[in-house]
């Protein structure tokens, strides 16, 4: 039961957003919202007022609500469909202005004989209502003090000529005829029912006597009081249980809180940093993507780091030193150590408008240096990693390539060119040497020339054969 010391359930804004994800969590223009199994004991003020206006589909079920209060039930003037099955409703009031209202749920709940003309003269206010479900209230069943099914759906019926459906069967004109005609037999039957209902001293007694027909047993626990019970029960433990999540969650940062933090920690870095001076370790805590530049900018040396792009500037503090660059970003040091002195005054940082990355332009101390730096990343590497690391091999490959022809200028040597598997290695190379030293003899003898035909002959027909032979040229 509902005690001092227990205040009463009801929705809060804060359950509204949470059970509004399907709409974004805005609550002005929510239309429909589901607080079913919520251990709710009332609607509350905050709802009405909230999403009131809009509100077209509420889902009420599974809660302990006892009573509908009219004061919150008038701003649901767009409603079209409230579900309040498995509650402790026991009569209903205070929605009879609902003129939109076409379907309405009451099943299982404590609606008794003697309330059901009170509720019945409430629902015939609603013209719109076309679908109502009563199935499993005590008014609805001979056993519990009420009517015999048939007689009770056929009263319903009646008393709302304009129903559609009841408990989900259609109606059909016979049954309004039926109706109509044992109408006054209904109400006369009703009143009979209502006032052995009241006479009986102990409710409880009654309605298990006519469930047991005739026979006194043991009383049944569900009733409103114990429901209650039982949800006080489950609401205390689905707290502490929320407690107990909320105490092992990580506490969300304001942005103030985010700033003040990276503040200090850009003071813990730069104190730690003047003490060591030069003699400083390079880390990566924020794993953050970066890359060396040294080609795009002649004379400079530029250093970039893959930051968000829509991390705040407030949150990012660079210093640069002639031979490392320390950044704090969001209170995690990246410190890397140069490849080449720069001239820490004249240094600038911007960032790319597209990407978010984060550029650092560094005069060189030493204009003459040419060592092509390459790809520096100590975790991650990007799209401008690769095309650094590109660069620097094509600068690389160029040097190779120019220091070989410098050195392949003059005569060739053959000997070892062609390495030989076979054992007799040392005898093929003495073959090869004595062919072309008769090779050698060969031609040299058919250009010493002397007076003679035979001899101009001999010679112009050597020429000749120079020509022709197609092995390679004598070695001089």
């Amino acid at each position: 039961m509902e005690t001092e010391s227990q205040p009463i359930r009801h929705v809060t804004l804060e359950l509204i957003r949470k059970r509004s994800e399907h709409n974004e969590r805005l609550v002005s223009n929510l239309e429909e919202i589901a607080l079913h199994q919520e251990d709710l004991q009332a609607i509350g003020p905050v709802l009405p007022r909230a999403c009131g206006s809009s509100l077209r589909i509420l889902l009420l079920q599974n809660n302990v609500i006892s009573r509908l209060d009219p004061k919150e039930m008038k701003f649901f003037k767009q409603l079209e469909y409230l579900n309040l099955a498995l509650n402790n409703i026991q009569v209903v009031k205070g929605i009879g202005h609902l003129e939109f209202l076409n379907k309405l749920d009451l099943t299982l709940n404590f609606i008794c004989i003697d309330r059901l003309e009170e509720s019945i003269d409430c629902l015939s206010q609603m013209r719109s209502l076309k679908e109502l479900y009563l199935l499993g209230n005590p008014c609805m069943n001979l056993k519990r003090g009420g009517f015999d099914p048939e007689e009770g759906r056929l009263y319903v019926i009646a008393k709302l000529p304009h129903l559609e459906f009841l408990d989900g069967d259609a109606i059909t004109r016979s049954q309004r005829l039926r109706a109509r005609q044992r109408l006054v037999e209904l109400e006369k039957q009703l009143k009979i029912l209502t006032m052995e209902y009241c006479q009986c001293s102990d409710v409880k007694k009654y309605q298990q006597h006519h469930m047991n027909g005739g026979e006194t047993a043991e009383l049944t626990s569900h009733c409103p009081e114990d429901r209650v019970t039982m949800s006080n029960e489950c609401a205390k433990q689905k707290a502490e249980k929320d407690k107990n999540e909320k105490a092992h969650q990580p506490k969300f940062k304001s942005e103030k809180d985010v700033e003040q933090d990276q503040l200090q920690a850009v003071d813990k870095v730069r104190r730690v940093e003047k003490e060591k001076g030069d003699d400083i370790k390079q880390c990566n805590e924020g794993r953050w993507e970066f890359w060396f530049d040294e080609e795009k900018q002649p004379g400079y040396l530029t250093l970039g780091v893959g930051v968000q792009k829509h991390l705040s500037s407030s949150l990012i503090d660079v210093d640069v030193h002639p031979t490392f660059v320390s950044v704090v970003i969001k209170s995690k040091v990246l410190r890397v150590k140069l490849p080449t002195e720069v001239k820490a005054g004249e240094c600038t940082a911007q960032r790319i408008t597209t990407t978010g990355y984060l550029i650092i332009t560094m005069p060189k101390l030493h204009e003459s240096s040419k060592q092509p730096i390459l790809l520096t990343a100590a975790s991650h590497q990007g799209s401008k990693g690769e095309s650094a690391k590109k660069s620097g091999r094509q600068c690389l490959q160029q040097e190779l390539v120019s220091d070989a022809k410098e050195r392949l200028n003059g005569s060739v040597k053959l000997q070892g060119l062609v390495k030989n598997n076979t054992n007799d290695s040392a005898a093929s190379e003495s073959n090869i040497q004595n062919t072309l030293h008769l090779d050698i003899v060969e031609k040299s003898t058919t250009r010493k020339s002397t007076n003679g035909n035979d001899v101009c002959d001999q010679g112009s027909q050597s020429d000749e054969d120079d020509f022709d032979d197609d092995g390679p040229p004598p070695l001089v």
